[in-house]
């Protein structure tokens, strides 16, 4: 899983490298402004983009859908100290496939990176609950967050939907946990839970 760190901080970037790096994650580039970041993402098209909220250059919202253009398929990890409710729903709106807050531990810092690396989305849980409260219904879920569902509420273990999806046991662990992040809910029974009340045909 190769990762390019936007970020304007150095110590940062050094500290994020170092708890990554160990997890198997490859760090194939870093910048500390959109102009240098598009240019390292162009060039080496990583798997997942983490973007400093704020860089050098200024708020980077706007640069999210030029991200994507010019590496599609790529994932982007927003990281912010932001819990602006405008500025997450912007962030995710503009194509970012997860919001973290930088004071995260590092055990949620490297799912959130996993989980977008497999193709999900990951909103910190705190923040996930509370966005889906303000818009007053469920969160929309991906073709793969609905397939993941609709076998959990049929009693497949994650062994079995990985066999029957034909993913890794590791990428139906990294979607389970974006559901729970996203849709606030805290254990495998409460998923599971709300998986049989909202099952899924797209499997």
């Amino acid at each position: 899983m190769r990762v390019v760190l936007a970020e304007d901080h150095p110590t940062v970037r050094a500290g994020t490298r170092a708890f990554l790096e160990p997890e198997g994650f490859i760090v194939v580039g870093e910048a500390a402004c959109e102009r240098e970041a598009l240019e390292v993402v162009s060039e080496q098209r990583p798997d997942v983009l983490m973007l400093d909220m704020r860089l050098e250059s200024g708020l980077a919202l706007k640069a999210i859908p030029q991200f994507l253009a010019a590496a599609p398929g790529m994932g982007i990890l927003v990281q912010s100290c932001y819990e602006d409710r405008a500025i997450i729903c912007g962030a995710l709106a503009a194509g970012a496939a997860g919001y973290l807050l930088k004071s995260s531990p590092v055990s949620e810092l490297v799912l959130a990176v996993r989980t977008v690396a497999s193709g999900g989305r990951y909103v910190q849980p705190s923040l996930g609950a509370g966005l889906a409260r303000d818009q007053g219904r469920e969160p929309e879920l991906q073709l793969r967050e609905r397939q993941v569902l609709g076998l959990l509420a049929e009693g497949h273990t994650n062994r079995e939907v990985a066999a029957r999806l034909t993913v890794s046991v590791r990428t139906v662990e990294s979607v389970r946990a974006a559901l729970r992040a996203r849709l606030g809910l805290v254990t495998r029974a409460e998923l599971v839970a709300y998986a049989r009340q909202n099952r899924s045909a797209d499997v």
